[in-house]
């Protein structure tokens, strides 16, 4: 009898362990598909018919303008995949049809400059309203409410101080005609697992997880 209860009491130790693995995030996979992700997205457009036309429309528009599948489409859609969830807002959101053009010079950037350098990119984050930015503290000009700007992973770069300094050679390269701005929400002179750095094309400059020009990891790369 005390064996079996020894037995029972490891269960369900190992059961809440888990069940905190998944909640804590305030997340769990018995809720559902994981938020952002392909299949939550999915869902998102069997919700609303609304949301099937709109992002057709979308599709279809970045393929006249020759910058469909730079990134996964849908991912253009994602609000924002890993920051400030305490932040209301809904997990995809397709911007303004006013504002799509705004977004086709950071693409062809990444089309033409970025992903032959880096490999795949994955957007975690694009469009914000005005909202959703004054509550994670983006700068009050940011160029995501335009939907000039996209937050970016680049998965196969393992070594991401390697991977923010290919991104400040390429800028350099480019130089100021290119426009390009470049930013990090990370130290590149530490570890970091995710990497995640900041693209458009509304002005030459970079800056650093400070959002300002003095932590611009690419100054460490001129010493």
């Amino acid at each position: 009898m005390a064996r079996r209860l020894l037995v029972l009491i490891l269960l369900l130790g190992l059961l809440g362990g888990s069940w905190w693995a998944l909640s804590r995030d305030g997340h769990s996979l018995l809720a559902g598909p994981e938020p952002y992700s392909q299949e939550a997205f999915a869902d998102w457009l069997r919700e609303d018919s609304r949301n099937r036309e709109g992002f057709h429309e979308f599709t279809q528009f970045l393929g006249e303008q020759g910058v469909s599948g730079v990134v996964p489409d849908w991912q253009l859609l994602r609000t924002d995949a890993n920051r400030a969830r305490k932040c209301e807002r809904p997990q995809f959101l397709l911007p303004p049809r006013e504002k799509w053009a705004n977004i086709v010079p950071a693409l062809e950037m990444l089309r033409d400059h970025v992903v032959p350098q880096l490999g795949r990119l994955e957007v975690v984050s694009s469009y914000r309203t005005e909202q959703f930015n004054s509550c994670i503290g983006g700068a009050s000009r940011s160029k995501h409410l335009g939907f000039h700007a996209l937050d970016l992973i680049a998965p196969d770069q393992t070594d991401k101080r390697d991977m923010f300094r290919q991104l400040c050679a390429l800028q350099a390269q480019l130089g100021p005609r290119s426009r390009m701005g470049l930013g990090a929400y990370f130290d590149p002179a530490k570890a970091d697992r995710a990497g995640r750095f900041h693209v458009d094309v509304a002005g030459y400059r970079s800056w650093g997880y400070s959002y300002g020009a003095a932590s611009s990891g690419c100054r460490l790369f001129r010493q």
